[in-house]
């Protein structure tokens, strides 16, 4: 699992701060109400353990941390990843006629940056 870089919040992310209890983001929600007998046993329990707890053992709360994870098979999208950049990189690098190049239309699925980040900003989940 990834975590959303852009997401900004206080403190450790609450799956972080309880990995030395083995909490996960696979960790069923009846376990996940008992992590606090673990912490207790395992003298782990501080602050900043008992406020991540507090985010994860509520089904709601542990849904919008949840939101922010992406389950990402690396093997998988790696190579199609540098695969995209490589496409990328020889683009910019082979010369093109200005004439050519005006008349290039970008690809219908591609975004401008400014454009995904108004729409990132704008969809937004009620709870």
């Amino acid at each position: 699992m990834i975590k959303d870089p852009e997401a900004s919040r206080e403190g450790p992310f609450p799956y972080d701060a309880l990995a030395p209890a083995g909490v996960t983001p696979w960790t069923t929600h009846a376990d996940m109400r008992d992590v606090s007998f673990e912490l207790l046993a395992r003298h782990l329990m501080t602050p900043v353990t008992q406020q991540a707890w507090d985010e994860l053992r509520g089904v709601r709360r542990r849904l919008l941390v949840d939101l922010l994870l992406y389950d990402v098979d690396m093997e998988a999208e790696l190579p199609l990843a540098a695969a995209e950049i490589d496409r990328e990189l020889a683009l910019k690098a082979a010369p093109q006629d200005p004439q050519q190049a005006a008349e290039q239309d970008p690809p219908p699925d591609s975004l401008p940056e400014a454009t995904a980040r108004l729409v990132a900003d704008l969809v937004r989940f009620d709870v």
